[in-house]
This record gives C-alpha cells, structure tokens and sequence, in this order.
C-alpha cells in the first residue's frame, strides 16, 4: 500500500514550465456566479522524481483551506489512483495540488473524490482530461461512483459554467428537479450516468484505464 504524506508547503499557483507533468480537474459545484469563469479547479503537478518512494502527495498552497471532509478526500482518491494503478506503474516523486480557489473544500468534498481519482489516474498515466466534460460523484471503495447531492443545481451550473457534459452517479438523472434544467436557455449540457470510474475515466480522457 502507498504511503502518503502531506508537506506543508508555502508554494503558490505553479507554473508550467517547470512541471513534468501538470492536469487541471474541474470540481462541480451546486453554486455559480456571475463573475466566475470556468468551475473552481485543482492543478495537480508530479515532478517524475526517483524521491521520495513511494510516490509522495504535497499540498503545494498551504493557505487554502482545505480541512475535514475535504482533505480526507483528497487521500481517498490519491490512495485508490496509486493502488489501482499498483500492477502497472510504480511512481515515485513528490506530487504537488494547488487550488484555483479560496473558500473551504469541506462543503463539496467528497462529491470531487471521483473527479479527484480520475484526475491523479491520468496524470500518472500521461493521459488529458476532455475540457468540456466534469462530473460530480463519491468514490465508494470498489471504483464504483457514489450519489451526491443537489444533481439539478450542479447541472445548471455547468450548464453555466460552459461545460457540454456532466456525469453523474447511477441513478441520479432523474433526481427530484433535475429535468428543470432543459427549460433553461443555457442549458447546452448533456448529463449522462456513470457506474464506475473505469467508464468514467473513458468518457474524460477518451482513453481506456
């Protein structure tokens, strides 16, 4: 089993230039205004490094605070992308998540672990995420998505937010209300369940985990 570790670093948003790798993962929100662009997002950058070993995750913007729930998550979906991973590649290094935003994560923490998981999957495999598509969803032990909350206003918010796709867990299409969001004239965004994070992963990258 991976062991990780958080450093307390005092780095700001990282450039490119300097990163072996670097993804940008998208977090659904239920929430969108009018002066954002985009949703809130988190960079996750791995140096490729042969120290530390095994592969080590650093929280690269320690003023962001990110606490509870939301940290808890952060650990679940890098400790489920190493292991999963495990058979196939073995990475060591340091990588580093910095935040595009400034409130708590706590509130829609464990709604982003599958958006968590599926980004540090492509990342260590070199993989890119589509930009139009995000997803909301829990990351249940077994790879399967789990439910979240507020599907309806998640999708009005990527509708919103300019993305074309949504994938929500399972079950959740028909969620009290969320059919409202065709009678918006934003409402340019297709939502399509999503069982695992294998099909999820698919559909984000085009690529087959």
């Amino acid at each position: 089993m991976a062991i990780l570790s958080l450093l307390g670093a005092f780095s700001f948003y990282p450039s490119t230039a300097d990163a072996s790798r670097t993804l940008i993962v998208p977090i659904s929100i239920a929430t969108y205004t009018e002066d954002q662009v985009g949703f809130p997002t988190f960079v996750m950058k791995w140096d490729e490094g042969n120290q530390p070993d095994p592969l080590t995750l650093r929280w690269g913007r320690s003023q962001v605070p990110v606490r509870a729930t939301g940290m808890k998550s952060i650990h679940h979906a890098f400790r489920y992308a190493v292991e999963r991973l495990a058979s196939s590649i073995r990475p060591t290094g340091t990588l580093s998540l910095y935040a595009t935003f400034s409130g708590p994560l706590s509130a829609e923490g464990s709604t982003a672990e599958a958006a968590l998981a599926i980004g540090f999957l492509a990342l260590l495999k070199g993989d890119h995420l589509i930009q139009d598509i995000t997803i909301t969803g829990t990351l249940e032990g077994d790879g399967r998505i789990g439910q979240v909350a507020q599907v309806a206003e998640k999708t009005t918010a990527a509708a919103r937010a300019g993305y074309h796709v949504l994938l929500v867990p399972r079950g959740q299409f028909y969620a009290p209300r969320v059919n409202r969001v065709k009678l918006t004239p934003e409402s340019n965004v297709l939502v399509r369940e999503v069982d695992t994070i294998e099909e999820a992963y698919e559909i984000m990258t085009g690529r087959k985990l």
